[in-house]
């Protein structure tokens, strides 16, 4: 038997309030991932369930909403089980004690590939906490904003780096965090990001173990996020429009 609580918190990570859909679920019988990329393709990420028992195989996903609305309807305890054609998974088959489900695989050569990321160097690094997501969450919230611009300050003590959601002819909030010591010394200036992206990370992030974030003077921010077996990373590359 499954855990499906495991599962939904993994879908969550990735499937981000329905920004990303399509995805390639890959097993190896102890442990569960996914690579992922938007439609807009200026956030990538993967997600791994470590020492979890799945089935073999790689499993096309195309519609990870269905899937989830699927799901919703069963218990907590749940078998997975994989129907092929050809040798190849075409059907999940997932039941309960009362209801059984079948959801069809896609092909896993339509689903979007995922580039890999380089690392990057002279990041601005910021451990992340629960107060710091929450107040990301609330302010976006309340001011409606689509972009929020990252910088760099002088704090009391140290160096700050700076959130502003909105800007200068907008409603706008405004709040920083400190600078982890092992960071690059070099500045950013109001680079824009996208808000609704950073909200979902958030949002479907809460009460993690480890979290962190770092940014790029080129425009590259990347998360973070350790839960236990599970962890949880994101590429989110600059607005380029602005």
């Amino acid at each position: 038997m499954t855990d499906k609580r495991i599962i939904d918190s993994f879908i969550g990570k990735y499937h981000l309030g329905g920004n990303i859909e399509r995805v390639k679920w890959v097993s190896d019988g102890e442990s569960l991932k996914a690579d992922f990329i938007n439609d807009s393709q200026n956030l990538v990420g993967k997600v791994v369930s470590k020492k979890f028992k799945f089935p073999i195989g790689e499993f096309g996903i195309y519609s990870t909403s269905t899937l989830s609305k699927m799901l919703g309807i069963l218990e907590n305890e749940v078998m997975f089980e994989i129907v092929k054609e050809n040798k190849i998974p075409s059907k999940f088959t997932i039941g309960d004690t009362a209801m059984d489900i079948k959801f069809n695989l896609a092909d896993p050569q339509v689903i979007p590939k995922v580039p890999n990321i380089n690392k990057t160097e002279n990041d601005i690094h910021v451990e992340l906490n629960e107060e710091f997501t929450t107040r990301f969450i609330k302010s976006k919230d309340a001011v409606g904003e689509e972009v929020f611009y990252v910088s760099t300050q002088d704090g009391f003590t140290s160096p700050e780096i700076k959130f502003t959601i909105g800007n200068s002819t907008s409603n706008s909030v405004s709040f920083a965090s400190h600078i982890e010591d092992s960071s690059s010394e070099g500045a950013l200036d109001n680079i824009p990001f996208n808000a609704d992206l950073v909200k979902e990370i958030f949002k479907h992030n809460k009460r993690f173990e480890l979290g962190w974030m770092r940014v790029n003077p080129k425009g590259l921010m990347s998360f973070a996020f350790k839960f236990g077996d599970l962890e949880s990373n994101y590429y989110l590359v600059r607005n380029q429009n602005q």
